[in-house]
């Protein structure tokens, strides 16, 4: 692989497959440790090719960035960051704190460098949304999770992890009203572009988190047990937007997989969102006795696209390897 041809889209392999351990933590605890290593690795060589990309070809980086369809697959690297520090904090592993630090702190760099540029210096048309786009507000509602998980019990933290709250859900209301006007308006996606439109799951399962967290939090620094209340109801309501949104899209996906529908690495925006959703059920089955079930059926609709997934994603690399041989 070339690193000035190295795609950021790798970083998703590690988006899903640490989605993929967090919700198999109280199933199959055995599975999360040999993906925290392992992605731990994989995570370790992806940065050092992105920073060579950087630092050796950054005039193609610029242009990545300016890209309507790139330049949204940025902060993925940072939201790998944030992922594995949830996961060690989950497995009392060391090192989650910086881990989170440095994805918290370019989520936000990130988030305002992309919103100036669509805003001040690109002209973009209805049809170049995608679901992509959801990919900033993903992260900055995912540092919130991360931080009331990682540091509880502190007003700084409370009030920093709001903040992050505050830009990703405006964004995520934003983001997915001009969605609904694209799909609605015009034709589906061309395929390459077909599997972003799962990535609407994707905040709404952390939205389902945060609300839960926001509550518990929030009931406790201020002894209102009414906030928890609140929060479950908010939460409930998302989960029942999110099995909208699952059933509509695996029908969207149907329709794609009845056309020629070949692999890329675009696939893995099947695996994050579903792991997202099946870990927001997780938490609120501890509420609502009958979610255990559809839980589990969330994980095994999961653990499916993530071993189809992967088993393409070694074939397409092994190709590569062989190519070059």
């Amino acid at each position: 692989m070339k690193i000035k041809k190295f795609n950021v889209g790798w970083f998703a392999l590690i988006l899903g497959s640490v989605g993929v351990a967090l919700a198999s933590l109280s199933l199959f605890p055995t599975l999360s440790w040999i993906l925290a290593y392992l992605l731990t690795a994989i995570f370790a060589v992806l940065t050092i090719i992105w920073i060579a990309k950087i630092i050796l070809h950054f005039d193609i980086v610029s242009k990545e960035l300016q890209h309507f369809m790139m330049g949204n697959f940025y902060p993925l690297q940072p939201i790998s960051a944030v992922l594995l520090a949830i996961l060690y904090y989950k497995l009392s592993i060391p090192f989650e704190k910086p881990l989170l630090i440095y994805g918290a702190v370019l989520i936000f760099i990130l988030a305002i460098y992309l919103s100036y540029h669509f805003f001040a210096t690109t002209t973009s048309k209805l049809h170049h949304i995608h679901g992509g786009w959801f990919i900033p507000a993903v992260s900055t509602i995912l540092v919130t999770y991360a931080i009331l998980l990682i540091y509880p019990s502190n007003l700084t933290a409370f009030a920093v992890s709001l903040m992050f709250f505050g830009i990703g859900f405006m964004l995520f209301l934003f983001i997915a009203t001009i969605l609904f006007l694209r799909l609605i308006t015009h034709e589906l996606p061309e395929a390459e572009l077909a599997p972003t439109n799962f990535l609407l799951l994707a905040p709404v399962g952390i939205l389902i988190l945060d609300f839960m967290l926001i509550g518990q939090y929030a009931s406790g620094l201020f002894n209102a047990n009414i906030l928890n209340i609140i929060a479950l109801i908010a939460s409930l309501s998302l989960w029942g937007f999110g099995i909208w949104v699952l059933i509509i899209n695996i029908m969207i996906l149907l329709k794609y997989l009845g056309k020629e529908y070949p692999f890329f690495l675009g696939w893995w925006s099947y695996v994050f969102p579903t792991s997202a959703f099946t870990v927001g059920t997780m938490m609120l089955s501890h509420k609502i006795e009958m979610l255990k079930y559809v839980a589990i059926a969330l994980y095994v609709l999961l653990i499916f696209f993530w071993v189809i997934v992967t088993v393409h994603t070694f074939r397409m690399l092994l190709k590569k390897i062989f190519r070059r041989v």
